[in-house]
């Protein structure tokens, strides 16, 4: 018999908030995030605007994280620690009284986000260019003594770090897995990388509404930071313990297009085969899914090709069904996305409110589902989808339910 695993704590961060219920409610603002960069000079760059963690991030991570470990890692590792440990927090997960030896970490990263501007040694270089930082310093600062790793599958990292976590918690490995994804790539190097792949929105008239998925102006993403991690532990676990259970995660979607390394499948037929294997392996048919939160970029294709993925998969359900992005607000967190987007998917069932797509203004012909454009939606559903599709084509879906209604 399958094990259940269950959403029972969750961490936020994103250039809406420094953590959950700050960042959910600018989401029901509809709070405009787009600026111009401050981490560095952008006065030299096509795209110097983006989405910055607020005001007090820093302050945030030196209450959180003693001078000598912070000289130790990049601020990609940062969000990953500090938004791991609010989950867990988030979670009432009293590590003291838990099994250490059975409590996993999983985080999806790219290692990206160093990046010197000068030839001298720096005596941490080693450390901060780990690939596996994240998920060591929430393994070692937390004391935690289960399998700890990260997974780097670019965009969708998130979304196969939750799928890492559910097999873990469904063999029996472990009893709680703090899994999630965290990216902070706003520097020099890196925004004049994307720009050269012209996958940047460059600046016009409206420079605060500059993300714009599934509108017709849509013209390239706009680079955020960000993270968001959740706790997982089988069902068991959770109950025995006392636990708030918050969602149902099912076993994620996950597959590889096999066809270009920028580009995704003509008609989505790749995204769309992820949708249906994350579909089948919650049991769960089409119409049961009551909303979408979209990978939704803003860019040509992207959006295009996601848009024919759920006709493909939802069929006339896909004319009900509510889907947003919350990119508009957020930036694209690369690999930090689908961590992000899939706690503000779990909020969205809990709350009962679909988070809006934002600077949706200009319709496409070829875009004609229900975005929830522009403004918050009261909507209780039972099952939602997470939709994650990365450079590379490495797709990630993820289903939740919830858990009262899992079963249904």
């Amino acid at each position: 018999m399958q094990t259940r695993v269950v959403v029972t704590g969750m961490g936020l961060m994103t250039g809406l908030g420094l953590d959950l219920a700050s960042t959910w409610q600018g989401l029901m603002d509809c709070r405009r995030t787009i600026r111009r960069y401050t981490l560095f000079d952008p006065s030299a760059l096509e795209a110097p605007v983006g989405v910055q963690l607020p005001d007090g991030a820093d302050e945030l991570f030196k209450s959180r994280i003693k001078p000598r470990s912070r000289a130790q890692m990049t601020r990609a590792t940062m969000i990953a620690l500090t938004t791991a440990e609010a989950a867990i927090q988030d979670a009432g997960l009293d590590l003291e009284t838990v099994d250490r030896q059975r409590v996993g970490v999983v985080a999806g990263a790219t290692g990206t986000g160093y990046a010197p501007t000068t030839l001298d040694p720096d005596p941490n270089r080693i450390l901060r260019n780990m690939a596996s930082a994240s998920a060591a310093w929430i393994s070692l600062k937390n004391q935690l003594q289960g399998p700890s790793m990260v997974v780097s599958t670019a965009c969708s990292s998130g979304a196969y770090a939750l799928a890492a976590a559910w097999e873990w918690l469904d063999r029996g490995e472990c009893d709680v897995v703090v899994a999630g994804s965290a990216e902070s790539a706003l520097n020099e190097p890196d925004v004049r990388g994307f720009t050269a792949l012209m996958a940047l929105a460059e600046p016009d008239d409206d420079v605060e509404g500059l993300s714009r998925p599934f509108d017709a102006t849509r013209r390239g993403f706009v680079m955020g930071e960000g993270g968001g991690f959740l706790v997982l532990e089988t069902e068991a676990h959770a109950v025995r313990r006392g636990a708030r259970i918050l969602a149902v995660l099912h076993r994620p979607g996950l597959n590889s297009e096999g066809y270009n390394i920028l580009s995704p499948e003509p008609g989505g037929l790749g995204m769309a085969r992820a949708m249906r294997k994350a579909l089948a392996n919650a049991g769960l048919a089409p119409e049961s899914i009551g909303y979408v939160n979209a990978h939704g970029t803003s860019t040509p294709l992207n959006d295009l090709y996601e848009t024919q993925a759920i006709k493909e998969v939802f069929g006339d359900h896909a004319r009900r069904l509510p889907v947003s992005s919350t990119k508009g607000v957020t930036g694209h967190c690369l690999s930090g996305a689908a961590g992000v987007e899939c706690a503000i998917t779990v909020k969205a069932l809990v709350e009962g409110v679909l988070p809006p797509t934002m600077n949706l203004r200009h319709p496409d012909p070829e875009l004609d589902l229900d975005y929830v454009a522009n403004a918050p939606r009261n909507v209780s559903v039972d099952h939602a989808m997470s939709s994650s599709f990365a450079f590379g084509g490495q797709n990630g879906v993820v289903v939740f339910s919830r858990y009262d209604a899992a079963g249904k």
